[in-house]
């Protein structure tokens, strides 16, 4: 079910001001999949939101001015990837929803846009307030997935698209 972004703002701000029981590990998870149907690279990220809400206060301040925004900048400056070019490709936001333990982030890219067939991909969220962050980066196409484990220090991966 998704949840319209006004409420999760809403429950993202109540949550800042209320104490969050802190968990033991500290994990998230980034899927790329190659759509062959859609002709785009479908991206989704999940994390904790106890930890987003520490990030995203951090990177805001104290002040939640438009929430969606700060979350968008916040993605795409923790998550880049680049083309084989070089180029760095700036996903659409496709949108986001949040249960009480976890945020799911959705993203894509055309594969025209792509420019070849493999991507530098660098995840960081999180990594800058947890020393023991662990995002694990998964690809998925042409039916197999292969999966990346990356952490402060090694947060970049080059991945093929076929």
């Amino acid at each position: 079910m998704r949840i319209p972004f006004f409420c999760f703002a809403a429950a993202l701000l109540l949550m800042l001001s209320a104490q969050v029981e802190a968990h033991r590990y500290h994990f998230g998870l980034t899927e790329l999949y190659v759509n062959a149907r859609t002709q785009s690279l479908e991206i989704s990220h999940r994390f904790f939101v106890a930890d987003l809400e520490r990030a995203l206060a951090l990177s805001a301040g104290t002040e939640f001015k438009n929430a969606q925004r700060q979350m968008e900048d916040y993605v795409n400056q923790r998550f880049q990837i680049r083309g084989e070019n070089g180029v760095l490709l700036v996903p659409k936001w496709v949108g986001m929803e949040a249960d009480v333990h976890d945020v799911w982030i959705y993203q894509e890219v055309p594969l025209a846009n792509i420019g070849g067939d493999k991507l530098e991909v660098h995840q960081s969220m999180l990594m800058e307030i947890e020393g023991d962050q662990v995002n694990t980066l998964n690809i998925k196409r042409n039916g197999k997935t292969e999966s990346f484990t990356l952490k402060p220090g090694a947060s970049r991966v080059t991945v093929s698209l076929r």
